[in-house]
């Protein structure tokens, strides 16, 4: 172990430590654990401050100072990590209940047995040391998931493009534990003069959903935007192959469902074209009305024979159109949704106030009692200039 070589003794009797000293000498001496001892409980705790490779206390239960098992319940809230043990010489139900509830490993009667006091001590060593595994693996397993956020802020597109009458303004916040998420954002500005705009949502969390993204982001610009470009591209069609290749490539994951949304805005026209695979509805704000907007089609890699289509909404100077995923709506442990009227309120609202989507998605978030969610959000607005 590294940061867990002390054993800390804590009784106001002298003599009592240097019997447990002498017991416990060679097993420390083998195990290369130091042996550190207080008389004083008020100045053993503040002693842990200081003595950070401390991974276990041994504490009397009856002191003048402050009895074992408050010292121990003290430890508990302040250094959780530390393994304690209570000696007591009295059958005193109380606090010995005192001194289980504050988490003890064990307590021992006075006088000691010596092999079952080593048996003791030697167990709470191997669970010290399965707890550093632990904080190992953790922080490695950390660190990790910090690096597939930051390869998917990469991959996702960061620059928002400068298009002459249309601005637009994302937000994407993956869960805070995970860091990296299933949310999938695009835009496209298109050489008809016109932009595509991709909204998707992975089934799940963490890497894995964060790895379909990545595959997402790969085969829909090789494979369609570059071949698709000149022509103009329409959303069906492109939710329609998208679905046939995505499911090949997630042959062996069927339960593996992506949400897609796919909107082309055409400024010359004034309409936006879209078309549906399963998403949230998104809504589009004019002047003092809002307008859900939705269109029924199946989520991907359901069925490679799944049909969409196209429907379209025209546009007006001054117009706010808000695409999210549906983390932002399941509020609460229960994922209740919010309603739509209540959505398309808020979002009317805070585009009043001419709001971010960094600040819209905290007004969301007050709206849940808990005041968290528990998915990834990315809200995209798009205004019409």
């Amino acid at each position: 172990m590294t940061d867990m070589k002390k054993i800390m003794l804590v009784d106001d009797e002298q003599s009592i430590l240097n019997s447990l000293k002498r017991e416990l000498f060679d097993w420390c001496s083998d195990s290369r654990i130091e042996i550190i001892s207080f008389t004083n409980p008020v100045e053993a705790f503040a002693a842990l401050d200081i003595e950070k490779e401390v991974f276990l206390v041994i504490s009397d239960l009856r002191m003048p100072e402050m009895l074992g098992s408050d010292l121990l319940l003290k430890i508990r809230d302040k250094y959780p990590d530390i393994i304690t043990i209570l000696l007591t010489g009295y059958s005193e139900v109380e606090e010995i209940m005192k001194a289980v509830k504050s988490g003890i490993f064990a307590y021992i009667l006075k006088p000691w047995d010596e092999k079952y006091l080593l048996t003791e001590i030697g167990k709470a060593y191997d669970l010290a040391k399965l707890k550093e595994e632990k904080t190992k693996y953790l922080h490695m397993l950390e660190e990790e998931l910090k690096w597939g956020g930051e390869l998917q802020k990469k991959l996702l597109q960061r620059d928002v493009p400068e298009l002459v009458g249309i601005k637009f303004e994302i937000e994407y916040q993956p869960l805070p534990m995970l860091y990296c998420g299933g949310d999938y954002y695009d835009i496209i500005p298109l050489q008809d003069g016109n932009c595509l705009v991709l909204l998707g949502d992975v089934a799940g969390h963490g890497l894995k959903a964060a790895f379909i993204t990545t595959i997402l982001k790969t085969i829909i610009y090789s494979e369609y935007i570059r071949d698709h470009q000149k022509n103009g591209i329409s959303p069906a069609d492109f939710l329609r192959w998208l679905n046939i290749r995505i499911s090949k490539e997630l042959s062996q994951f069927p339960d593996m469902l992506i949400t897609f949304v796919a909107l082309v805005i055409n400024t010359a026209g004034k309409k936006i074209i879209f078309s549906n695979a399963g998403q949230s509805h998104f809504y589009l704000v004019r002047g003092t009305k809002f307008y859900p907007i939705h269109d029924e089609g199946l989520c991907l890699n359901i069925s490679d024979e799944a049909e969409y289509k196209n429907k379209s909404f025209k546009i007006e100077k001054g117009d706010y159109v808000y695409m999210f995923t549906d983390g932002l709506i399941e509020v609460g442990d229960n994922k209740s949704n919010l309603t739509k009227e209540i959505t398309g309120k808020i979002l009317l609202d805070e585009t009043g106030r001419n709001s971010t989507p960094k600040e819209i998605i905290e007004t969301f978030r007050k709206e849940s009692m808990e005041g968290v969610f528990y998915d990834d959000i990315t809200l995209l607005s798009v205004r019409i200039n």
